[in-house]
């Protein structure tokens, strides 16, 4: 075997050590940061019990999501396209949001309400696009039926594409009123997000939480950046809406952080519609 041999075999062998070496540190310093990072939200987690805030579960997994671009449907829009095919009924379409009044109203009950609407959804005769959007349990109450838009398989907390079905006084539907969000498009690839229990954490250490209180909900959504827009469309990104009941005065509160940068977004373009949860 020749010097020359030789020493190309030791290069590789430093090399490889080198890596193994390397990846080691990487995956021990991983670790470490990991852990810390849990460590300190247990801590505040046992600080928020001892002010009497309660809360179920936290997960401590991380989802991902996208920044979204898109716009709200207005006249000659996507939504105003398919009302021609609307019938048993009288509507209207005004800066973008449809109102509908049903001809006779659609009797539900208790048991079937959302297998009902779910299949009003799949016909075009009675709503429009319908197949974009989902249930959603967090913002309905007893005298509405809340059904939010889907984008990349998380509902859309934004007045920018609901259908908010109305309920009288035996139970039954008697419209509803719809926004579509159109023209939807990704802007960046898919990145990671902030944990449900990152986001409960960071919000109580930033004094968001008040004392003596319950964390009724905490939903991965998109919702409006303010004042950012990108070729005439307004911009959506992952976050986390916290709904927070006050035990003594019952008062209740939404607040949000951008799951991708942990920002409490004090301000929001159109705020998530509670519609009298107290009712709940």
């Amino acid at each position: 075997m020749n010097f020359k041999r030789i020493q190309w075999i030791f290069i590789l062998a430093f090399l490889l050590f080198d890596i193994f070496v390397g990846s080691s540190l990487i995956l021990e310093t991983r670790f470490t940061v990991s852990n810390g990072q849990q460590n300190r939200q247990s801590t505040v987690l046992k600080e928020m019990r001892n002010d009497s805030i309660s809360y179920g579960e936290l997960s401590n997994k991380q989802q991902t999501g996208y920044y979204i671009a898109g716009k709200k449907s207005s006249d000659g829009g996507d939504l105003e396209q398919e009302t021609g095919k609307l019938r048993n009924q009288n509507f209207r379409l005004s800066s973008g949001t449809l109102t509908s009044e049903f001809d006779k109203p659609i009797k539900i009950t208790e048991s079937n309400n959302i297998r009902r609407v779910d299949r009003l959804l799949k016909n075009k005769k009675m709503v429009s696009l319908g197949n974009h959007y989902r249930y959603n349990k967090e913002l309905s109450d007893k005298n509405t039926l809340v059904y939010t838009q889907m984008l990349e398989g998380k509902p859309l907390f934004s007045n920018d594409g609901q259908i908010r079905f109305r309920l009288n006084s035996d139970h039954e539907i008697t419209g509803y009123t719809q926004t579509y969000l159109q023209d939807v498009e990704i802007l960046r690839q898919r990145s990671n997000t902030i944990s449900q229990r990152r986001a409960i954490t960071w919000l109580y250490k930033h004094n968001q939480i008040p004392n003596n209180s319950r964390i009724r909900w905490s939903v991965l959504s998109y919702s409006k950046l303010l004042n950012t827009t990108t070729d005439d469309k307004a911009v959506y990104v992952p976050t986390w809406t916290v709904e927070i009941k006050t035990k003594n005065s019952g008062a209740i509160q939404q607040l949000q952080v951008n799951a991708f940068n942990s920002t409490v977004m004090k301000e929001t373009p159109d705020s998530v519609n509670t519609n009298s949860l107290n009712n709940k």
